[in-house]
């Protein structure tokens, strides 16, 4: 079998929310990634306060403040969160991505009848999917590997950002949750504060998923989600 193609160069946009119909297909652009970027970015900003349970019930939850309540840019991130959402965000991402040539829909019709919708990527697009594909395969790596590249990254930020926006933050919190901090900031040179912001926002981000996943299956249901 041929060897998944990595690359250690990241792909950088504007607005990370244009690549979200890509990243869907490789696995991650899904809402609740993008709110992961979010809780990340304002705990590195100290925008919010994280209480870390120091209860003796092992279960009990970790405790969120937000300090500042900032101007949201019309098209930032944090903005999706605001707006009626999931399918927004597939949508927009897929109207950026043929607006701009990466990306062509075509619409098959027998007479006057729609019968389906499908796209394709140009050779634009098929460029930056599989860019995006090769950063995917290296962070994988990057993970599998105790994040022992350390000669290779130039900003821990960015690559756990990245991470989030592939729906890979689950393999991190576990390998967080077995490995002391000072294993991982000295050897991999990631920067203690950003290991320790990661930590507590672990519990949180895990339970915010769980729910997020939930309260998405009872409304496909047609279910209350709080019954």
């Amino acid at each position: 079998m041929e060897k998944n193609r990595t690359t250690t160069y990241s792909p950088l946009r504007d607005n990370v929310l244009d690549v979200a119909f890509y990243l869907q297909r490789i696995g991650g652009g899904k809402l609740e990634n993008y709110a992961q970027v979010c809780f990340l970015k304002w705990a590195i900003e100290k925008r919010i306060l994280i209480l870390e349970n120091d209860s003796l019930i092992k279960r009990a939850p970790t405790t969120m403040f937000f300090l500042t309540e900032d101007r949201m840019e019309e098209e930032s991130v944090e903005s999706l969160l605001f707006v009626s959402l999931e399918n927004k965000l597939t949508n927009d991402s897929k109207n950026f991505l043929i607006e701009n040539g990466f990306l062509v829909e075509k619409e098959r019709r027998l007479l006057y009848f729609n019968l389906k919708t499908s796209q394709h990527s140009t050779t634009k697009g098929e460029k930056l999917y599989n860019h995006l594909k090769e950063y995917f395969h290296y962070l994988e790596d990057l993970i599998d590997q105790n994040f022992d590249l350390k000669n290779e990254i130039e900003s821990w930020e960015e690559v756990f950002t990245w991470i989030s926006l592939f729906g890979l933050a689950d393999k991190v919190y576990n390998k967080m949750k077995k490995i002391p901090s000072q294993q991982l900031d000295i050897p991999t040179g990631m920067p203690k504060q950003l290991i320790e912001t990661y930590k507590k926002l672990a519990p949180f981000l895990d339970s915010f998923s769980i729910g997020f996943t939930y309260a998405s299956n009872s409304m496909n249901s047609g279910r209350s989600c709080c019954v």
